[in-house]
């Protein structure tokens, strides 16, 4: 698929490797929505993102049906649809299932289980099911990248987070068996590392740990994640797959 010309939608794109893949979508001559539920982040992004090509917003909240409805049916109706989304919305509530402080055990938080369902993984059900239908309507075909983590494969400390990254894994396989029928792919990326606001919220010895156990001995870049991303749009016989882009880290 060729870029320049097309409808992207990015989920939290008002910050991070979202807002790193609208710059590079609007510089190869793509049209693109990104949708975050921070409004602050989405109007610094908006001025920052705005000169670079014709960008588009929306304050949405993607775990919430309902939006999610109302912001697809807004973007079809002045876009005329969506040819590529990208499912990047995630948050990081990072929690022991249990764990021993002194004379006190604490718990998981039941609140947190269910935020990070629901930013991370309920969203990329809702929003690939509505894209995907209007998909289906144009048939026009389509691309939908889903954006998992290198955690998907289990974390310590990330309960949460890794079972919704290894859910959207899932998903991504199977989908891309349902809807190629239909001509739209469906590819996942798997990140491993890279300097973001999420990441900046991790203790500096953990990541320090973190960066001295990736083979590389650095995390990714940016840049990095950009590219990759333009690969799995231009390459049409990519599907079903999870690239990972980790720096060969293992836990």
């Amino acid at each position: 698929m060729k870029i320049a010309g097309t409808i992207a939608v990015v989920t939290g794109g008002a910050s991070g490797i979202g807002k790193a893949f609208a710059q590079r979508l609007l510089a190869r001559g793509a049209t693109v929505w990104i949708l975050d539920r921070d409004q602050a982040a989405l109007a610094q992004a908006v001025a920052e993102l705005q000169p670079d090509g014709d960008l588009r917003h929306i304050r949405c909240d993607v775990g919430d049906e309902a939006a999610v409805v109302q912001a697809v049916r807004e973007i079809d109706e002045q876009s005329g649809g969506v040819d590529i989304l990208v499912n990047n919305a995630a948050v990081l509530r990072d929690q022991a299932l249990v764990s021993r402080l002194g004379r006190h055990i604490r718990q998981h938080s039941t609140a947190d289980w269910h935020e990070t369902l629901h930013s991370n993984l309920t969203s990329v059900f809702l929003m690939s099911r509505q894209v995907g239908e209007s998909m289906l309507r144009r048939r026009r075909g389509g691309l939908i990248v889903n954006i998992s983590s290198i955690s998907r494969l289990g974390n310590a400390g990330q309960t949460a987070y890794a079972a919704s990254k290894a859910a959207v894994a899932a998903m991504t396989v199977t989908w891309s068996q349902e809807l190629a029928p239909y001509g739209i792919r469906v590819v996942g990326i798997a990140p491993g590392f890279v300097e973001t606001p999420m990441t900046r919220a991790i203790p500096p010895l953990f990541l320090e740990q973190l960066r001295e156990r990736t083979p590389q001995k650095r995390f990714g870049t940016l840049e990095e994640f950009k590219e990759t991303l333009e690969f799995v749009i231009v390459n049409d016989y990519l599907n079903g797959k999870i690239l990972e882009v980790d720096g060969g880290l293992r836990f």
